[in-house]
């Protein structure tokens, strides 16, 4: 990530200004090739839970409304964008690759990437399960201070299980993280430090399946019925890069009403 680090201010509006997005109104398993539509919906007043397409988002007590807005906007916008450019079920490993580069070049600082198989130890697991083992994976590699690691993880258990009961949230996840005989989701827990810094700590789950998918997090897998990649990242968003090119990210996903965003309480 060290080009997108070194780019310039015009350098990093050309570069949001010819992203090509793909429309988030058509779920994975149905992947056009080229779409323009957005889903972003306006936001009066941020909860600590949300679902941006196929990201699952919990934010810890103390994150301001303007941070929330960017994490979301950036979140949604580089899924748009990898959506746009690859089938995560079948190149996922490029799907992740466009993602991280879109997001760096929005200004999040990338510090622990990793992509690999996942191996669950046990026999039956299902993904809710997974992406949580794997976002604290990602909280302790980045070494964060005990009580902010602590909230960090608390928040994202939090905002899974008041996902099951969340109709229309959990039904824009559903639809925007199924593939064809699979799904591709990320979860992420964020903390705002005293002096204003946001940590996000990510765990990204992509499997394939033998039987058709109905239910991408609450569903028990056997483990031979299902082959499962988990990424992990810890991630600073440098506020400064950002305010650059946020008001063209709002621009192009205020094209629309439609909404990819959907917040609830925890």
């Amino acid at each position: 990530m060290n080009h997108e680090a070194r780019m310039t201010h015009a350098e990093r509006s050309a570069f949001v200004d010819r992203c090509q997005l793909a429309d988030c109104t058509h779920s994975l398993s149905e992947h056009p090739s080229e779409m323009d539509a957005s889903m972003l919906m306006p936001i009066e007043d941020p909860a600590q839970g949300a679902v941006v397409a196929g990201n699952l988002l919990a934010f810890a007590e103390g994150v301001s409304r303007q941070n929330k807005e960017d994490v979301m906007d950036s979140f949604l916008f580089a899924t748009r964008a990898a959506n746009f450019k690859f089938n995560p079920e079948t190149h996922s490993q490029q799907w992740y690759a466009h993602f991280n580069k879109v997001l760096a070049t929005l200004g999040w600082v990338s510090t622990n990437w990793k992509y690999s198989r996942y191996r669950s130890a046990h026999r039956r697991f299902s993904m809710e399960r997974a992406g949580l083992e794997i976002i604290g994976s990602a909280i302790s590699a980045a070494a964060l201070p005990g009580p902010a690691g602590f909230a960090m993880l608390k928040v994202a258990r939090d905002a899974v299980e008041a996902l099951k009961t969340k109709d229309e949230p959990l039904r824009v996840f559903e639809s925007q993280a199924k593939t064809h005989r699979g799904a591709n989701f990320r979860m992420g827990a964020c903390i705002e430090s005293g002096d204003g810094t946001v940590n996000l700590a990510m765990g990204a789950v992509n499997f394939s399946a033998t039987s058709t998918v109905t239910n991408v997090l609450f569903w028990e897998w056997n483990s031979a019925q299902v082959e499962t990649f988990r990424g992990e990242d810890h991630l600073v968003l440098n506020s400064r890069l950002y305010a650059d090119v946020r008001a063209g990210i709002q621009k192009r996903l205020s094209e629309s009403a439609l909404a990819a965003i959907e917040e609830f309480d925890i």
